[in-house]
């Protein structure tokens, strides 16, 4: 870690419905030294803790029931209230297929981690997030960042012994990658 962020003033709120997950990511934000992290055991009660709480950064699961996160993701990114509408979301799902991610990129995450999760790795993507936020203010996620937010650039997608190019990538050059390289190099 090259960069070190201070996490301590900035709220959590962990909405997965497994419990052992969840105690999993919360000791992760303890470390890192986040003191207010509430939880959530699926999108329903994540909702009405966004809304009651206000956290700083959701990270939500995508396959949850009876509330998905893809749902929790939909109504949270269509609320009215600008503060609850850009809260910065990081899915981490152990469904990391192409489809999903694209899926979730499109409907406003700010980030994708792939189960199972890697202190550094999360620590990253929150990192990221705070950069983000700090040079563009709040977003809808990455795909609907305002103008000056680049978009998703080829060279970090490409596979190894291709040539480079900097542009949007079409459907084709995004299926002939594998999903760990989508995953590690989307979000």
């Amino acid at each position: 870690m090259d960069k070190r962020w201070d996490l301590s003033r900035l709220s959590f709120l962990v909405v997965e419905d497994n419990a052992h997950m969840r105690a999993i990511l919360r000791s992760i934000l303890s470390g890192f030294g986040v003191r207010q992290i509430f939880e959530a055991s699926e999108g329903t009660d994540g909702l009405e803790l966004a809304i009651d709480r206000q956290p700083d950064v959701i990270l939500c699961d995508w396959a949850m029931h009876p509330v998905s996160g893809r749902e929790f993701i939909q109504f949270l990114r269509a609320e009215r209230d600008l503060t609850l509408s850009t809260i910065p979301i990081i899915v981490i799902s152990a469904n990391s297929r192409k489809t999903t991610i694209l899926e979730a990129r499109k409907m406003g995450i700010h980030g994708f981690i792939a189960k199972p999760v890697s202190p550094i790795i999360l620590y990253q993507r929150i990192g990221g997030v705070l950069d983000n936020q700090a040079a563009h203010g709040r977003t809808k996620g990455v795909s609907r960042a305002s103008t000056s937010t680049s978009p998703l650039n080829i060279t970090d997608l490409a596979p190894a012994g291709t040539k480079r190019r900097e542009e949007k990538p079409s459907q084709s050059d995004l299926d002939q990658l594998d999903d760990d390289d989508l995953t590690r190099a989307l979000l």
